[in-house]
């Protein structure tokens, strides 16, 4: 069996019911947002179009092709850069705090160093870290001490498996992982 190619830099689109499935199960706090893996800014538009959150996003984004996007929906500061190579003084224009919230849709194949680089520059619990990932991320003999520290994780998964192509969906179910350091919950098939 051909293995199928995966996209440069991993990008995939977030589609917008996996969004509203967030939006519609989880109250963002307030306070600033960041988005790590910015991409074409779907997360972004989505929080400013369907949600009651109000406050300003900043994004970093590895892809430039991507800026005029990323202030067309809504940015208030696109930072074109690798996450892994950021530091929150890298953003010239965000307010002298840490993000209340980190959210993305990390690429797979990095999302364990995105987790553990949005812990490292968060003041968690006081930030949410939320992260779109496949459900299989629980899986993993690799990931196993990572799990042993990160373990107060909540859940929303989703009852449909979303397409990222328009082509059809894969194998793979996928979940709204929250770190939000209070009582941790599941949402089953939202």
């Amino acid at each position: 069996m051909k293995k199928k190619e995966r996209h440069e830099k991993d990008f995939y689109i977030t589609p917008d019911a996996a969004i509203d499935v967030l939006l519609n199960n989880y109250e963002l706090k307030p306070g600033w947002i960041l988005e790590p893996c910015a991409g074409n800014g779907a997360i972004v538009k989505a929080i400013h179009e369907r949600s009651n959150w109000d406050g300003g996003i900043y994004a970093v984004e590895i892809r430039p092709e991507e800026y005029d996007n990323l202030v067309k929906v809504g940015c208030e500061e696109v930072l074109i850069k690798d996450f892994l190579e950021f530091k929150l003084s890298d953003l010239k224009y965000a307010p002298p705090c840490p993000p209340r919230t980190i959210i993305t849709n990390p690429p797979f194949s990095i999302a364990q160093k995105i987790i553990e680089k949005s812990f490292d520059i968060s003041t968690y619990p006081d930030t949410d870290i939320i992260m779109f990932l496949r459900l299989g991320f629980l899986e993993s003999k690799n990931r196993a001490e990572f799990w042993l520290s990160h373990k107060d994780v909540s859940l929303i998964t989703l009852k449909k498996r979303p397409s990222f192509t328009g082509r059809g969906t894969d194998f793979a179910a996928y979940a709204w992982f929250i770190w939000n350091g209070e009582q941790q919950f599941v949402i089953p098939c939202a």
